[in-house]
């Protein structure tokens, strides 16, 4: 008898570094920031990004790194102090990080609501197509090397690139200053408004694009997300599949579809530059 629970426990003993082991491997470590200029922009991309591990049957393991600005999250993934961020796809960022091939909005990011100064509604009113809305001669502003402001200039729009903190858009726009409107995502037209009391949603026109967020992992570095670069293609293509960011999607931003009568929207489809 003795001798059966001494074999008993010896095998617990052997068995608990192994068990201790496979948790480890089994766990998907990641360095991921919030953005300072936008609080609550992180928490459809970290929710989704834990919620798809969870579901693919690994353990996820977020490091948070808190209130970071854009520029600098971008700078940290380049030298691997983070591992992982979401940027709408560019060839360019292709090249510089790792990306993950999964759009995670369902293109969402590439359905654009105007933010515009109080009053300025009828200037868009009779707008029916492109040539309408570049006709209006009106400037739209964007922060520094943004790839939207790629996308206005490819389409022969005029365009003025923030070169401080973007955020300052919000205050120069409402003051009347170097820009006429700020094009934002339906996932951020709304709490943008909210938060800037001073100026509207423009009614009537959606500005799309073919393009979606990616998630990037850094190459090198202490944090470097490279090595998950297959479990995560993995995880998210399951996620797609499953229809997990669907769903995300709809519970995140299906209400601010809604609000902005997006079906009943005139739709001005916009080329994409590379």
């Amino acid at each position: 008898m003795l001798k059966t629970k001494l074999n008993t426990l010896t095998s617990a003993v052997l068995l608990f570094p192994l068990l201790v082991s496979n948790a480890y491997t089994n766990e998907i470590r990641l360095h991921i920031p919030t953005l300072s200029e936008d609080p609550q922009h992180h928490v459809f991309f970290h929710n989704l990004l834990e919620q798809a591990i969870i579901e693919a049957g690994y353990t996820p393991k977020l490091i948070i790194a808190d209130d970071l600005p854009q520029r600098r999250i971008v700078k940290y993934l380049e030298v691997g102090r983070l591992s992982i961020f979401w940027l709408i796809e560019s060839e360019e960022r292709n090249k510089k990080f790792i990306p993950i091939d999964v759009g995670i909005t369902n293109g969402l990011i590439g359905k654009r609501i105007l933010l515009i100064k109080k009053g300025d509604q009828y200037l868009y009113n009779d707008v029916k197509n492109l040539e309408d809305f570049r006709n209006l001669n009106l400037v739209g502003g964007f922060g520094e090397k943004w790839f939207e402001a790629k996308i206005w200039k490819k389409n022969n729009l005029l365009v003025h690139e923030h070169s401080g903190r973007w955020e300052l858009i919000f205050k120069m726009l409402g003051k009347g200053r170097q820009y006429d409107y700020f094009a934002l995502g339906i996932n951020a037209v709304l709490d943008s408004a909210k938060q800037h009391p001073e100026l509207d949603v423009e009614q009537k026109l959606a500005l799309i694009y073919d393009r979606d967020f990616r998630f990037y992992l850094s190459k090198t570095g202490v944090n470097a997300g490279a090595k998950y670069k297959e479990e995560l293609h993995q995880i998210l293509t399951k996620a797609k599949k499953s229809g997990l960011i669907e769903r995300q999607v709809e519970k995140y931003w299906g209400d601010d579809f809604r609000k902005l009568n997006y079906s009943e929207r005139v739709k001005i489809h916009l080329k994409t530059p590379q």
